[in-house]
């Protein structure tokens, strides 16, 4: 499969969160936005 680079918006907790971390484990490039600095910390 070809790697893409994929937006997601409300990555900073459950189904958007989730669906972030595993693109991201299949190597595709996120970029995953979030409301808080505390959402951010979690997520990286």
């Amino acid at each position: 499969m070809k790697k893409q680079t994929i937006l997601i918006t409300g990555a900073g907790s459950g189904l958007g969160k989730e669906t972030a971390i595993g693109l991201a484990k299949e190597g595709h490039k996120v970029i995953a936005s979030v409301h808080t600095f505390e959402q951010m910390s979690r997520l990286i």
